[in-house]
C-alpha cells in the first residue's frame, strides 16, 4: 500500500437500493421516496440520498484498499450533481498520504455518473488497525524431540511421553546401549517412533552429527529439545571441592545443555518454532542439601541459561522452560538409605517422592502447544517441598 494507489468499483442505482437506505437509515424524505413529489420539484423525479452514494466509499474502504481491518476515520464530502434513480455511480479513491507512525492514511474521493460528470468528490482520513498475529504452534505429534540422556530414568519416562503423544523421538545415550534400544522397540512396538543415538552432548561435532541422523530418518528437523543429561555427581563437602570437581558438573549440567541448544536454536528461529526443556533440580528453589555444591552451582547455571535464551529468542517463536524435580525414585537414589527416603517422603506434603513418569508429565506439557503461552518458567515437581 502506496501513496498514488487507487481503487474503483461502479454501482447502477435501482429503486431497491433507495428503498433499503431509506428503511435502514430511517430517511424516508418525500423528495428521495415519492415520484409525484419529485415530480413537483425542479429535479422531476426522484433524488438518489446522498450518503448511499456516500456509502460506496466505505466498501472502497473496508473491501478494495486498503481492505479488511480498516476503519474509516473522517470525511469530507462536496455534492456537485444529484444521483438519479438508474444512473451509474464510478467511485475512484486515491491515496495520496501514508503516515506510518500514526498508521493512517489520506485518500481523495471522486464519484461521477455515466456521463462522465462530477456528482460527488472530497478527502478523508482512514486508520489502519494493528490485527493481532499469532504464530499457530506445531502441535507435538508433528515434532521430532531429542531428550539427552534419554535412556533411563526421568530421560527414559519423558522419551517414552512424548513418543506417546505422538512425537518422533531420538533417544540419546553414551554408555547404556542396551536400555536406549530396549526403549526405542518399546515406543515402536506401540505404534511410536523412536531412534536410539549415541552420542556425548558436550561435544558439538557428535550433537550436529546426532541432529542430520534424526532428520534422516523422520524427514524433517529436531524441533524440541529436552536437556536431560546429567551424569552421576559424588557429594562432597566443600572444603574438600576441587576447582576439577566443579568444571566436572558444569561439564555433565551446564556445558552439555549449552552445546545442545546452540545446536538446535539456527533451524528453531529459522522456522520460527521451537521448544527447549531443561532439567534443572529443586535444590536451587530452596535450602540445598549438604555437599551438594557442585550440582547446585551447575543447576543455578541452567537456571540462568534457561531465562536468557527464552528472553533472548521469544521474539523468535522459540519457547525455553525448566523442570525441577525434587528427589525422584529412580536408580540415583539406590544409594540413599531406604530411612532417609522415607523421611523425606514424610515431610513432603504429597507424601511420597516423585516417579520419572511425573517430572514426564510436566515435560511433555511444557512441550506442547497447551503450553505456548509460557516460557522462562521453572517448575518445580517436588510434591509441594517447595511452594
Amino acid at each position: 500500500m502506496a501513496v498514488g494507489q487507487e481503487a474503483s468499483l461502479s454501482r447502477v442505482i435501482e429503486v431497491a437500493d433507495v428503498d433499503a437506505f431509506a428503511k435502514l437509515s430511517g430517511d424516508f424524505n418525500p423528495l428521495h421516496m415519492e415520484d409525484g413529489f419529485a415530480r413537483q420539484t425542479s429535479f422531476q423525479r426522484r433524488v438518489v440520498h446522498g450518503m448511499l452514494v456516500g456509502s460506496y466509499v466505505s466498501t472502497l474502504i473496508g473491501m478494495h484498499l486498503p481492505g479488511p481491518g480498516a476503519l474509516w476515520a473522517e470525511q469530507r464530502f462536496q455534492w456537485r450533481a444529484p444521483v438519479f434513480i438508474g444512473d451509474t455511480v464510478n467511485m475512484r479513491m486515491r491515496i495520496v498520504h501514508k503516515s506510518e507512525g500514526t498508521r493512517t492514511i489520506a485518500v481523495e474521493v471522486t464519484a461521477t455518473n455515466q456521463h462522465g460528470s462530477i456528482i460527488m468528490e472530497g478527502n478523508g482520513t482512514v486508520k489502519l488497525l494493528a490485527v493481532r498475529q499469532e504464530d499457530r504452534e506445531v502441535p507435538l505429534a508433528e515434532r521430532v524431540a531429542l531428550v539427552t540422556g534419554g535412556a533411563q530414568g526421568v530421560g527414559a519416562a519423558v522419551a517414552a511421553a512424548l513418543a506417546e503423544s505422538g512425537a518422533a523421538v531420538v533417544v540419546n545415550y553414551r554408555t547404556s546401549s542396551e536400555s536406549a534400544r530396549d526403549l526405542c522397540e518399546q515406543v515402536q512396538q506401540m505404534g511410536g517412533r523412536a531412534m536410539a543415538f549415541c552420542a556425548d552432548v558436550t561435544d558439538s561435532v557428535a550433537v550436529n552429527e546426532m541432529l542430520a541422523a534424526a532428520e534422516e530418518e523422520f524427514g524433517r528437523p529436531v524441533d524440541v529439545l529436552v536437556n536431560n543429561a546429567a551424569g552421576r555427581l559424588v557429594p562432597r563437602e566443600f572444603s574438600r571441592l576441587q576447582w576439577g570437581d566443579v568444571e566436572a558438573a558444569f561439564a555433565m549440567q551446564l556445558k552439555a545443555a549449552f552445546t545442545c541448544t546452540q545446536a538446535v536454536l539456527p533451524g528453531m528461529v529459522a522456522r520460527r518454532s521451537g521448544v527447549i526443556v531443561n532439567i534443572g533440580s529443586a535444590i536451587t528453589w530452596d535450602v540445598p542439601p549438604a555437599q551438594s555444591a557442585g550440582a547446585a552451582m551447575a543447576k543455578a547455571a541452567i537456571k540462568a541459561m534457561t531465562k536468557s535464551v527464552a528472553q533472548e529468542l521469544g521474539p523468535s517463536g522459540v519457547r525455553v522452560n525448566m523442570v525441577s524435580p525434587g528427589l525422584t525414585e529412580t536408580t540415583a537414589l539406590a544409594e540413599v538409605p531406604e530411612r532417609l527416603r522415607k523421611l523425606q517422603a514424610m515431610q513432603t506434603p504429597l507424601r511420597r517422592l516423585a516417579a520419572p513418569e511425573d517430572i514426564a508429565a510436566v515435560v511433555t506439557f511444557l512441550c506442547s502447544s497447551a503450553s505456548r503461552h509460557m516460557t522462562g518458567v521453572d517448575v518445580p515437581v517436588c510434591g509441594g517441598v517447595h511452594m
